[in-house]
């Protein structure tokens, strides 16, 4: 069915908006006193973790006004019904060239820690997964019936933009703009492909937590080794997935959603 103009454009428009917000949500509550004591008191995993939840309490709001249906076509819009089994064994499986690259080459963390540790490589992968892919790709296309090369843009520029903070020099934090902007494309690419947000959130889990078993480095940027191991993993994605999903792409891409 054909999405009509004016509400595409409400989708659109409603979705760059939260998208906006929760990109900035840190910002927006450290402009509370109490936030920011608490900041100071409590361990970062424990404070950043509130963000969190309430981007990933954002973006499912929005998604539910938007559709106004039930909890299942919520999570479906999203990419979240889907198998979550395959997406592991694929995050597992191109993800091997960075665990045994770093493996061979660097130390285990010393004495790491459980709760930190899940909040970096599951708890804010996944809910970061939930904002720029599930909510600022996917249900973004599915609601507007745009292309995927139009709708990318606005999640890609703004998860860029939210990492370059991390860099010490101008650089640095150029540096990690594409990086991480790059990878956002990458990302978004797969939830279209696999039509399964799994895909990414496991991916991303996986990639995460070798770099923090490993303490590769303090950000994205850690030298042309693994830069090179990161760059082989992305690799072996593309190929993997242009493989598996080579012959469901066009009735997937087809389905977009016209509910709202």
């Amino acid at each position: 069915m054909k999405i009509e103009h004016s509400r595409a454009l409400t989708i659109a428009v409603i979705t760059v908006v939260v998208l906006i917000v929760t990109t900035y949500a840190h910002e927006l509550l450290s402009r509370l006193s109490a936030y920011r004591n608490l900041h100071r008191s409590a361990p970062f995993y424990y404070v950043e973790s509130i963000d969190k939840i309430g981007v990933a309490f954002l973006c499912i709001l929005a998604a539910w006004l938007m559709r106004r249906a039930g909890p299942r076509e919520v999570l479906r819009e999203l990419g979240l019904s889907a198998p979550v089994l395959p997406a592991i064994a694929f995050g597992l499986g191109v993800s091997l060239p960075m665990l045994i690259g770093f493996a061979l080459t660097r130390d285990l963390t010393p004495h790491p820690q459980l709760l930190p540790i899940l909040f970096l490589t599951v708890f804010s992968p996944f809910v970061e997964e939930l904002q720029s892919r599930g909510f600022g790709v996917r249900q973004f296309q599915r609601g507007t019936g745009w292309p995927f090369w139009v709708v990318v843009w606005p999640s890609a520029v703004l998860f860029g933009w939210s990492h370059v903070e991390q860099g010490q020099s101008l650089q640095e934090m150029v540096g990690l703009f594409f990086l991480i902007g790059s990878g956002g494309l990458l990302f978004a690419w797969l939830v279209y492909r696999w039509q399964n947000l799994w895909v990414p959130v496991a991916l991303h889990i996986c990639m995460n937590l070798w770099w923090e078993l490993f303490s590769v480095s303090r950000n994205a940027i850690g030298g042309w080794f693994p830069f090179s191991l990161q760059t082989f993993t992305t690799v072996l994605a593309i190929f993997v997935t242009i493989y598996y999903t080579r012959s469901k792409v066009p009735a997937r891409a087809a389905n977009a959603s016209s509910a709202v």
